[in-house]
């Protein structure tokens, strides 16, 4: 049972929503790249413990801990009768060589030695564990798990868990000790101490005037939606759906952008790229929001905002 589900990140949900509308620099651009594939990589794996992973097991996903002054993040932290098994996502394509005890990109670039990351966060989940006053047995493993990864000169460890044995791993599992209430109460305890998000994002610096506006593709995240009708067509990859669905997602892109802001027909209107009219995009905010003013002063709240105006 998923007791805590996987969220987007917040850096992601930015890079995201300002992805072609301000030209990223090549390490921001990779950034974003890492992003996503982490991002991408720990979702299809939650997915196959949801999907696989019998309902007698918690599972706790995107956890960071704090211990004495050291943090600690996980990316999927499983909970048995007997044990605490902590797994850690690398949704890596490509080809890398393991020699000497060193981690390569190939054909020569090294990169840092997952295991040993992995056993630091094994060796500070156990202090905390002690700490709690938990006896369960820790575990750690990486899950290697997008398709194209191959380790050449692979070590035989049972840390490592590659694409081909993730179905069997999970099987193994499966034969575990199924956990009972202490563990879920220990989840629960767990989600509470959990310090969230590193506090300092690493966004690019933008501002409203200097974004490229548009109406984003849901399928191809281009800019290059038109309006035909009830349907908003991609002129790129040709993807189609109902005009109000894009209206709507590109709202809260720009709600996440700009959560300051208020929602006015005209900002919109511009946001989207002026294929939509505005007596259109002010019919749909009617729908969809809470209209507060009158005239020309006229913005728009969504439920969240409402609440928190409210309680001002």
């Amino acid at each position: 049972m998923i007791v805590k589900h996987l969220e987007k990140p917040y850096e992601l949900t930015i890079f995201d929503a300002l992805y072609l509308r301000i030209h990223f620099s090549r390490k921001e651009e990779l950034y974003h790249n890492n992003l996503k594939l982490g991002y991408e990589g720990e979702l299809r794996f939650e997915q196959s413990l949801e999907k696989s992973l019998k309902e007698s097991f918690y599972v706790l996903s995107d956890m960071r801990f704090e211990f004495g002054t050291t943090s600690f993040q996980l990316d999927s932290l499983i909970l048995t009768g007997e044990e605490m098994i902590l797994l850690d996502i690398k949704n890596h394509p490509g080809d890398y060589k393991f020699s000497e005890n060193r981690w390569f990109k190939m054909p020569n670039k090294e990169i840092s030695n997952p295991l040993l990351q992995l056993k630091r966060n094994e060796t500070l989940m156990r202090q905390l564990m002690e700490h709690l006053h938990q006896r369960l047995t820790v575990e750690s493993y990486n899950v290697f798990n997008h398709p194209e990864f191959t380790l050449y000169q692979a070590p035989l460890s049972k840390h490592f868990i590659f694409p081909t044995q993730i179905p069997r791993f999970i099987s193994s599992l499966n034969e575990r000790q199924p956990a009972h209430s202490s563990q879920l109460k220990l989840a629960h305890q767990l989600i509470s101490i959990d310090i969230g998000p590193y506090p300092q994002p690493q966004i690019p610096k933008y501002q409203y005037t200097l974004l490229k506006k548009g109406l984003r593709c849901k399928e191809c995240h281009s800019l290059s939606m038109k309006t035909e009708g009830r349907r908003a067509v991609c002129l790129k990859c040709h993807n189609h759906e109902h005009v109000h669905d894009a209206i709507l997602r590109n709202i809260h892109e720009f709600q996440q952008l700009f959560p300051g802001e208020k929602l006015t027909t005209n900002m919109i209107y511009e946001w989207c790229g002026k294929v939509y009219s505005q007596k259109s995009i002010k019919r749909l905010m009617e729908r969809h929001f809470i209209s507060v003013g009158s005239h020309k002063w006229v913005h728009y709240l969504d439920n969240n905002n409402l609440t928190d105006t409210l309680r001002k």
